[in-house]
């Protein structure tokens, strides 16, 4: 089993070999005892073998980019509905006192003016 990067989800990435003269070769069981239908039986199992491990892999690959794009959902909805909403209201409030600095510094110099003109 070896891992790949698939956009940024290490996923397992699995290579089997599987000798059919081995597989033949490892099954025991007496031939007086069985069927042919037990020969069969086995024959599709090597057949639907290298399928099933495939899907194995395809399914776990699956599941781990599910659970990475909810992961990803959860950020993009803190962002859009807590963080966003936050900083904008900052900003807000920043502007809104920068504004009344500048009201209060040109009240100030209107003053300076008037007391400068008195005299």
């Amino acid at each position: 089993i070896q891992e790949k990067n698939v956009m940024s989800v290490i996923v397992p990435e699995m290579n089997f070999n599987v000798k059919e003269a081995e597989v033949s070769s490892d099954v025991q069981y007496g031939y007086l005892n069985s069927s042919s239908e037990m020969d069969d039986a086995i024959e599709r199992i090597e057949d639907v073998l290298p399928k099933l491990l495939e899907l194995s892999e395809i399914e776990k690959t699956c599941q781990l980019m599910a659970d990475e794009i909810e992961k990803t959902r959860r950020r993009v909805n803190a962002l859009e509905y807590r963080m966003i909403p936050q900083l904008q209201e900052t900003i807000r409030y920043i502007q809104m006192k920068l504004e009344e600095n500048e009201r209060s510094a040109i009240v100030r110099m209107m003053k300076v003016k008037d007391m400068g003109q008195s005299i």
